[in-house]
């Protein structure tokens, strides 16, 4: 491994990247005079707007890429001491058929008219702020590092809800300071935004260049154009395609923010032995200081997040554990910064491990980033502490007091990168130092440009544990091509039998790992009706180190269609291996009976028939049907999620997965049911729910969320949880030993949040 990676990182150095053919726009941003100021209420028609020359040359990435855009398009740009300013005006032959199907802060822009710009404040053809909205003015932020990217694997833009969460290139969870307004009028819809300077990093001075573009998005024809162009297997976020803004004279930045909070709780655990029904009040706060314009130091201290969103539950039907995903704001700001490895299998850092334990909350006592750019290098520092946690019913630890650290550096050269990272998990408190246990994980990492379309992401990663693991070592090294018609990729990953990466997600270990995946992106103008056909082909085989199968998938969806209104239809052939070792249960219902697949060697098919409506329907549906094989058994799977929307406000959806398993060694099925709704009263001001049957744990569980939110985040939130026992029968704990009530428990919280921004 250690051979196969110096040679591609040799290649990759002695064969540098291509130039981009196409030639770069240049723009300018008119300074505001003195005394002048813009009043963003969504309406385009001041003089500070209407005296500057408009950019329109907006051109089609779909349904036509190249095409002009079918509507007119008017961009205009303002730059003050402190704000940068952007005006828009999005012309519509048809007014009345604008289409706004999300009014909440951060929803998703695909399904409905909406305009997206990305400032590349570094010029650094890399990483950039994204700010988005709709025409009723919602707030959509983010970061772009890596140009999406991260490990061989990128985002579409536009994207929340779902996707928010997942650590990539592409970062939703920053929450900037600005202000947007938004108004449908009789040429169409126009918007303002103001983003405060020091919102951004930048380097300060006279003669300043930028990276920017915008993205205009027309829904009820499906139609995407650029002010720069993109071509169509990418996206916004290439940022390396924008256009430049020259001559911007830019102040020095000043960064003070500073965010309390106060937190009132009272909740009812009826499992546990006594004090059943607790309240509390706690106070925290976070802060935020702009070290220097390029670098930026966050502080937290009591740190809580009682009202971030539950996880949605998951059925598995494998030996390996699940990937849940990190909600939490905090270490989800800037996380693309200390990703490293191959996503969701070699992480060497995974913030769920930092006051997380199985899904229970740990205490954190506080903690310290510093992230931003030194120069060319791009650098993360994070240390964070917590407490030990014990269980309120038995009173047995679930979690000792621990530190984690972690530092990450990297050198950027044009579209490539180059960099290092090492993490510290370290227990503390009571614990005497010489019995402390310790895990470090460190790794260098090369993700270079070898031409336009081809990139190679690359890793070699090392661990050491105390007691009996030592050190061993992991590394990937993996080649994506991307075209306007086809992609794909081919790679190699192989992790030792000892390496432990504990502050990180590496689900399994001891193996090496080939895999290739093709994707045909095919637009067929024979067919107006078809918008894209995209079959695909995805392979990955773990080998044992004795040359073994150890689990197999093949991929084959030989039918992908995604008609011109949206949706998607196809039909998919999964070809699976596995050899487990040892037993392992697949299923185990609440009274402790449990169907086990023993040792050997299973190959089974899959087979799936899928179909999604148009997602900017009122309603949609997405509906999927499995049937085949599952180790010596036989699996039908059937999944339906139907979505409702009322205008922009109510977003609604109710789903049902069902799996019916038949095997040697016991049959079982299993139903998952989760519901959600969400009502906007205002832009800032909504309640959501989820609510969640899961028939394997016999469990309905309830999170209902009201935020009534203020700038970047903060602002006054009500939090519900409930969680009930449906089972038919008399359950028994296993913690406690007691009879498990109908109503296991409850909680109710109300947290306070306020940005002071000096």
């Amino acid at each position: 491994m250690c051979k196969a990676t110096f040679a591609l990182v040799t290649v990759a150095l002695v064969f540098p990247s291509f130039l981009e053919s196409a030639a770069t726009r240049s723009l300018s941003v008119q300074n505001l005079e003195d005394g002048v100021e813009v009043v963003v209420d969504g309406h385009v028609t001041e003089p500070a707007w209407t005296n500057i020359e408009p950019y329109t040359d907006f051109t089609q990435q779909n349904p036509i890429e190249g095409a002009p855009a079918s509507e007119r398009t008017e961009v205009r740009l303002l730059l003050d001491q402190t704000t940068f300013y952007v005006g828009i005006i999005l012309f519509d032959s048809d007014p009345s058929q604008i289409l706004v199907t999300d009014s909440r802060r951060d929803g998703q822009l695909n399904e409905t008219d909406s305009v997206q710009i990305i400032l590349d404040t570094f010029n650094d053809n890399q990483n950039g702020f994204l700010f988005g909205t709709n025409p009723v003015g919602i707030e959509y932020d983010g970061q772009v590092a890596g140009e999406g990217q991260t490990g061989g694997t990128a985002r579409r833009s536009g994207r929340g809800g779902a996707r928010r969460g997942q650590v990539s290139g592409w970062n939703p969870n920053w929450d900037g300071n600005w202000t947007v307004r938004s108004a449908i009028t009789e040429r169409g819809w126009e918007t303002e935004m103001a983003i405060p300077l020091k919102t951004l990093r930048y380097t300060p001075g006279d003669n300043q260049i930028w990276g920017f573009n915008v993205l205009r998005n027309i829904r009820r024809k499906n139609e995407q154009v650029f002010l720069a162009p993109i071509p169509r297997g990418y996206s916004i976020y290439r940022v390396s395609l924008a256009a430049k803004l020259e001559g911007l004279q830019l102040p020095g930045r000043r960064d003070i923010k500073v965010t309390p909070y106060g937190l009132g709780s009272t909740g009812q655990d009826n499992l546990a032995a006594s004090n059943q029904t607790q309240s509390d009040f706690e106070i925290g706060i976070d802060a935020k200081w702009g070290v220097t314009p390029n670098l930026t130091a966050d502080f937290t201290v009591n740190t809580d997040f009682a009202q971030v969103e539950a996880d949605e539950q998951q059925i598995n039907l494998t030996r390996f554990p699940l990937f849940f995903p990190e909600k939490r704001p905090f270490f989800l700001e800037n996380a693309s910064t200390f990703s490293f490895g191959a996503p969701q299998e070699v992480d060497l850092f995974f913030s769920r491990r930092i006051g997380l334990e199985s899904g229970i909350p740990i205490p954190i006592l506080g903690g310290a980033r510093m992230s931003g750019k030194l120069g060319a290098y791009k650098v993360g520092v994070l240390d964070m502490q917590t407490r030990e946690a014990f269980n309120a019913r038995t009173g047995d630890l679930i979690a000792p007091a621990e530190n984690f650290f972690v530092t990450r550096v990297q050198r950027e050269v044009g579209r490539s990168n180059f960099g290092g990272i090492f993490v510290n998990r370290q227990q503390t408190g009571a614990t005497s130092p010489e019995l402390a246990q310790n895990n470090r994980a460190y790794g260098v990492d090369a993700n270079i440009q070898l031409t336009e379309n081809t990139k190679l992401f690359t890793f070699l990663a090392g661990s050491t544990s105390s007691g009996e693991l030592g050190t061993d070592y992991a590394g990937r090294a993996l080649v994506t091509y991307a075209t306007n018609w086809w992609s794909g990729h081919i790679g190699y990953t192989q992790v030792g039998e000892r390496f432990d990466a504990q502050a990180g997600f590496v689900p399994r270990r001891g193996f090496r790992k080939p895999q290739a995946r093709f994707f045909l992106d095919y637009q067929p103008k024979k067919y107006p009706w078809i918008r894209r056909l995209s079959p695909h082909v995805t392979w990955s085989t773990h080998y044992g180190f004795d040359g073994l199968v150890e689990t197999s998938s093949g991929h084959f969806h030989f039918v992908e269609i995604q008609p011109q209104a949206g949706g998607r239809f196809g039909a998919t052939l999964d070809r699976k291996q596995d050899r487990p070792v040892t037993p392992f249960s697949v299923y185990s219902d609440p009274s402790g009976d449990a169907v086990v697949i023993p040792p050997g060697f299973y190959t089974w098919n899959e087979w799936t028939l899928s179909y999604v409506s148009n997602p900017s329907a009122p309603f949609f549906f997405d509906l999927r049907y499995k049937w085949g094989d599952f180790y010596d058994g036989d699996l039908n799977h059937y999944s339906v999620t139907v979505n409702a929307r009322v205008g922009a406000k109510i977003q609604a959806s109710i789903g049902w997965r069902r799996d019916n398993v038949k095997l040697p060694g016991g049959d079982f099925e299993t139903d998952l049911i989760p519901v959600r709704f969400n009502y906007s009263f205002t832009t800032l001001m909504n309640i959501q729910a989820l609510v969640q049957y899961n028939s394997q744990t016999a469990d309905i569980s309830s999170n209902v969320r009201f935020a009534l939110l203020n700038r970047s985040g903060t602002g006054l939130f009500f939090v519900y949880n409930d969680r009930r026992n449906i089972a038919n029968f008399t359950r028994i704990d296993p913690d406690t030993g007691v009879v498990v009530p109908n109503l296991i428990g409850r909680s109710f919280v109300v947290k306070y949040t306020y940005l002071f921004d000096f």
